[in-house]
């Protein structure tokens, strides 16, 4: 997914291999005074990236490997802020205000795109995954590890008999739910990222049994 953490290290990278955002950043020593009129007019960014000195214009030379330069200099580049405040904020709703909080703060940024892209590149994203994750489980053996695709029928571990888990949860699913209809309510999204919440929330509902029985009246037995 978008949101997962590299799991590999690797020692030598090839520009020409790595996610094309990274070919986006620039390089320039300075922005020249063109860049700074282009912005008085709320120019493309795509229209003007000719403009400053990039890595996707280094590609395929000497030149995608080494002379970058900067904006401003520094002493040590490696004296950086050793802990981002994404780290900081444990929950993910802390996160998500403080971003959404930055947003609505700069004129630049318009805070109910950052809101649409947070719920359709992240919680929609996760809510159906887990949701689709949930029906396709295995279940794990608490005491050697073991997996199973199916309950078996001893409704236990066939070889140490010990409890079996789940290994996806309720609280899994809808973790982020609360959250996503905030998101839709607050800064007035569109009625298809409402609908689609409450068509999520019903499967939940009817997967995991939540809604309540009717009550049945003896009185209609007589």
């Amino acid at each position: 997914g978008i949101m997962d953490a590299p799991i590999l290290i690797i020692p030598i990278v090839n520009p020409m291999e790595v996610q094309r955002q990274a070919h986006e950043v620039d390089v320039a020593g300075q922005y020249p005074l063109l860049f700074y009129e282009k912005t008085l007019q709320n120019a493309d960014p795509r229209q003007t990236s000719t403009i400053i000195d990039t890595i996707e214009d280094r590609l395929n030379t000497p030149a995608q490997f080494e002379g970058f330069k900067y904006t401003v200099p520094v002493s040590n580049v490696n004296m950086g802020n050793p802990e981002s405040i994404y780290k900081k904020f444990g929950k993910m709703t802390d996160k998500l205000h403080s971003q959404l909080v930055l947003a609505e703060k700069i004129e630049a940024v318009d805070a109910d795109v950052v809101a649409r892209k947070v719920l359709t590149t992240h919680f929609v994203r996760d809510i159906a995954g887990n949701l689709r994750a949930f029906t396709t489980q295995k279940f794990r053996c608490k005491g050697c590890n073991k997996k199973f695709r199916r309950m078996p029928l001893l409704g236990k571990c066939p070889s140490c008999k010990s409890d079996l888990i789940l290994t996806v949860y309720r609280g899994g699913i809808e973790k982020y739910l609360p959250a996503a209809t905030q998101l839709v309510k607050k800064y007035g999204l569109s009625e298809y990222y409402a609908q689609r919440l409450s068509i999520v929330e019903e499967e939940i509902l009817t997967l995991f049994e939540g809604k309540k029985p009717r009550q049945i009246s003896l009185t209609l037995f007589s």
